[in-house]
């Protein structure tokens, strides 16, 4: 999709979401207002430092970008500074684990590892499993959960139907990360699903990326089985099951563009 259609679509959001004011479900309500709009608590400075130095390192990363689809030999430093998620989005998905709490974590698509570590660190007490394809990569995020003393978090290599096919645990939070285009997408989609304890969520990233992960969007928000869907733009919130009538959010994030900058 191109950078036009991007914008535009960040825009039209911006322009039809609301914030916390307008949202009757007490659900969604502490969600945006203790958690997506709080400002704290925020990602430990040693996680920020550690990945911040990686944007400095010229080791090539080599092997199998599944996302792309494609062989590649790239630098570390490129990845950390094009593929890694931002901070304004790490920090979010540090407070949406603080907030939720969630038991077991798992993150599929974990590139270096930025936000893993950032989920890990946010509940020291949860099991978070991360799935990467690229062995490189593999090994340089579990490098850095080291380096970070994250010892409750692990990434495997794997492509992600070779993870699903062994796979027979159970997650109660479920970060999509992967390729960002309809048919993969959805045939994720309808396996997590599957793999989400009662009351978990699913986090999907980048939902305006392409056209198929546009239309992949909104066919899960039709889905049978979600309940609680809220659009940030950047992530898609999914829950499923949950006491109420079927209900979507499209919720402004962050609260202040000010902040995607910081």
């Amino acid at each position: 999709m191109s950078l036009y259609q991007r914008s535009r679509d960040f825009i039209l959001h911006r322009f039809l979401s609301k914030t916390r004011h307008g949202v009757h479900s007490p659900f969604v309500y502490s969600l945006i207002d203790q958690c997506i709009y709080s400002t704290k608590p925020t990602t430990p400075a040693s996680i920020t430092a550690y990945f911040n130095q990686l944007k400095r390192d010229q080791r090539l990363i080599k092997g199998m970008d599944y996302g792309q689809r494609k062989e590649t030999s790239v630098p570390i430093a490129t990845y950390a500074k094009r593929s890694a998620m931002p901070q304004f989005q790490v920090a979010l998905m540090h407070r949406l684990v603080h907030y939720l709490k969630p038991a077991s974590i798992l993150e599929l698509g974990t590139n270096l590892g930025k936000s893993l570590a950032a989920m890990a660190s946010a509940n020291p007490n949860s099991r978070a499993e991360g799935v990467e394809g690229n062995a490189a990569l593999t090994d340089i995020a579990n490098n850095a959960l080291r380096e970070c003393q994250l010892r409750n978090a692990h990434v495997s290599c794997a492509a992600f139907d070779s993870f699903f096919a062994a796979n027979t645990s159970t997650f109660d939070f479920i970060f999509l990360d992967g390729d960002h285009h309809y048919e993969p997408t959805m045939r994720y989609f309808n396996r997590i699903k599957t793999m989400l304890n009662p009351g978990g969520v699913i986090v999907l990233h980048d939902l305006y990326y392409s056209a198929g992960m546009k239309r992949a969007w909104s066919e899960i928000k039709k889905d049978r089985s979600v309940t609680i869907t809220v659009d940030l733009f950047f992530f898609g919130l999914v829950w499923m099951g949950k006491n109420q009538a079927k209900e979507h959010f499209s919720i402004r994030f962050p609260a202040s563009l000010f902040r995607v900058f910081f």
